[in-house]
């Protein structure tokens, strides 16, 4: 691989994004945490206001958690924040509030894994670490010609291996965001450019005329389809909500919500658990596609008639807004 052309390109073609250029490892770590699942435009504002409200380590640990789940809104994977806080009060007890500078000392905070660490090694410290994320991969497979199923960890740790072979003879600072960069912007899923790749005159897909079919990745099990009842459920001054226990989307409020397709079963249900309400109105068909699952949402405006329930909270309408909500429910209309 010509590393000095392909650094070359990415100081001369990379994108002006908010978080790069970062050399403090708390600010490369928060990017890189929320850069997982989510493209680069889309985490911008998201980073400008989480370093505004928390711009330290000890900040971020101390934070309120339905704050700070409220700042990143609309982001998805929660967890990944819980965890992120869970790790930055580690940071402050075990640490004395100082960001970790060993690989081994990184590799052991929660939601933490080797690609975060080679980002925060490379970018932040400018070590040696590989950092293999799914732009890399992408690049990687082409280039070499490796056909192997990119879904297999066996698979991903022989492009592992080739990656710190390279990052050894590179500024591991611009080869990791070089790398990154390069799938994102040229070496895409679709439609690459391959025509203004630094890399294609040794490119084995361009080539070759493999392009589409690298990288191979064997088909993922069709997602899970679950239709649910929403009740968008008041009183006169007040909306209900529960507050998530599972792992999807943990920790964010929800309306009222039955894994079922009839409205009355749901008011059973809702009954079952100590509110009587009646049903005002069908507020529409609402789809949300997550990783693994999707879910279909009838939404029904709900009056309470009476009644009381552990199961949910209640809040003052015009508070609704202060209140973390996954975007699958925020998206209902309620007015």
């Amino acid at each position: 691989m010509n590393i000095e052309k392909l650094e070359s390109w990415f100081l001369n073609h990379k994108r002006d994004l908010n978080f790069r250029g970062q050399t403090n490892p708390y600010f490369v770590w928060i990017s890189e945490i929320m850069l997982q699942q989510t493209q680069a435009e889309t985490v911008e504002p998201y980073f400008e206001k989480f370093i505004h409200k928390y711009p330290t380590i000890e900040d971020l640990a101390t934070a309120n958690l339905d704050e700070l789940k409220k700042i990143v809104e609309g982001i998805g994977y929660y967890r990944r924040f819980k965890l992120m806080q869970e790790a930055a009060m580690i940071i402050m007890q075990d640490y004395q509030g100082q960001f970790p500078t060993t690989y081994e000392d990184l590799i052991k905070l929660p939601g933490i894994g080797k690609y975060t660490v080679g980002a925060i090694m490379s970018i932040a410290y400018n070590k040696p670490y590989s950092a293999l994320d799914g732009n890399v991969i992408r690049v990687l497979s082409r280039y070499l010609g490796d056909f192997g199923d990119m879904r297999k960890d066996k698979e991903k740790k022989k492009l592992d291996q080739y990656n710190q072979q390279m990052i050894e003879k590179a500024n591991p600072r611009i080869y990791t965001e070089a790398m990154i960069e390069l799938g994102a912007l040229i070496c895409r899923p679709k439609q690459p450019k391959c025509e203004i790749c630094p890399l294609n005159a040794h490119c084995y897909a361009y080539q070759n005329d493999q392009i589409d079919n690298l990288p191979f990745l064997s088909k993922l099990k069709k997602q899970k389809e679950i239709h649910y009842t929403v009740f968008i459920l008041e009183d006169e001054k007040n909306y209900y909500l529960r507050k998530r226990q599972e792992s999807l989307l943990e920790g964010m409020y929800e309306w009222p919500q039955f894994e079922s397709e009839s409205y009355l079963a749901s008011l059973d249900q809702l009954s079952e658990s100590g509110i009587e309400g009646d049903i005002l109105s069908f507020l529409g068909q609402y789809k949300h596609i997550f990783s693994h699952q999707i879910w279909v949402m009838d939404a029904y405006l709900v009056k309470k008639i009476h009644g009381e329930s552990t199961h949910y909270i209640k809040i003052k309408k015009e508070h609704l807004e202060k209140y973390p909500m996954a975007v699958a429910h925020r998206k209902i209309k309620i007015a």
